[in-house]
């Protein structure tokens, strides 16, 4: 899987090379803070270099403030295409949260989780090599990475269990009344339930051993909205959440995803 795991302190101009080639379902995620002053902003996808002009942009992204538009584009062979154009989000000064994913028809964009252009392929995405982020900006973090997730999906961890101090980094996109994340234990309880329910309003934890339910927690704020992405970041520390095991460090095995979700992303920090 190509990616770029969670880079902060970006130093612009930008320009990574993938380690391999681009599948559809991944996703770029691109956010930070423009500039007070800014008047243009780029985020390229390139092949055949990493040079513009010298290169060829499979797909060219140009937040132009002087114009009040996004532009986006191709370059190939030296030649710009036809431009496609939307209004622009956000205010000069203001944090944004790009997010590019590729499917197999087109790029499909959104800002702070709402889609707002699909630019359909002009050239192959496979032979894109680099991306790019330049322009009036200051970088917070690049993230690449996904894939199509068929749910219900299941995973286990790396080094067999899920570390103390480890981090699941999730990105998706909910799609109905509710989904899950599920930590489960060696025998197959689910040691975490952690459920957001939309007609609720409430995110929903419990946990499910020796076949039965235990008590329910829904206290907290409910920060998902319907088809507009997120991420959502759960640590292995004593006090990120209420551990219903007696070695958290060792006893999350396993991890499932199911229900009215798109998921755009799964990782797992190296700690």
């Amino acid at each position: 899987m190509a990616h770029v795991d969670h880079v902060t302190g970006v130093p612009v101009p930008f320009t990574s090379r993938l380690s391999e080639p681009i599948q559809a379902g991944q996703t770029l995620n691109v956010h930070g803070t423009f500039n007070a002053e800014a008047t243009r902003v780029t985020i390229n996808l390139l092949q055949n270099g990493h040079e513009i002009p010298n290169c060829d942009a499979a797909f060219h992204m140009n937040i132009r403030f002087d114009e009040k538009k996004i532009v986006f584009n191709t370059l190939i062979g030296g030649t710009w295409g036809k431009e496609e154009r939307e209004s622009i989000p956000y205010k000069k000064g203001d944090k944004f949260d790009f997010r590019i994913r590729v499917l197999e028809e087109h790029y499909e964009i959104s800002a702070d989780g709402k889609k707002i252009h699909e630019f359909k392929h002009r050239t192959p995405y496979s032979a894109v090599e680099f991306f790019q982020v330049q322009g009036d900006l200051s970088l917070a973090g690049v993230h690449w990475g996904g894939k199509f997730y068929n749910l219900p999906w299941t995973t286990g961890f790396p080094h067999n269990h899920l570390r103390a101090g480890q981090r699941i980094y999730m990105y998706g996109i909910p799609k109905g009344d509710k989904w899950n994340l599920d930590l489960l234990g060696q025998n197959g309880d689910i040691l975490l339930h952690f459920n957001p329910r939309f007609k609720e309003k409430a995110i929903v934890r419990n946990s499910h051993r020796n076949g039965f339910w235990d008590n329910e927690e829904r206290e907290g704020h409910f920060p998902f909205h319907k088809n507009e992405g997120f991420s959502l970041t759960i640590v292995n520390e004593p006090y990120s959440i209420q551990h219903r095991t007696a070695n958290p460090s060792t006893d999350y095995v396993g991890l499932r995803l199911d229900g009215e979700v798109e998921v755009t992303g799964i990782e797992f920090s190296h700690h």
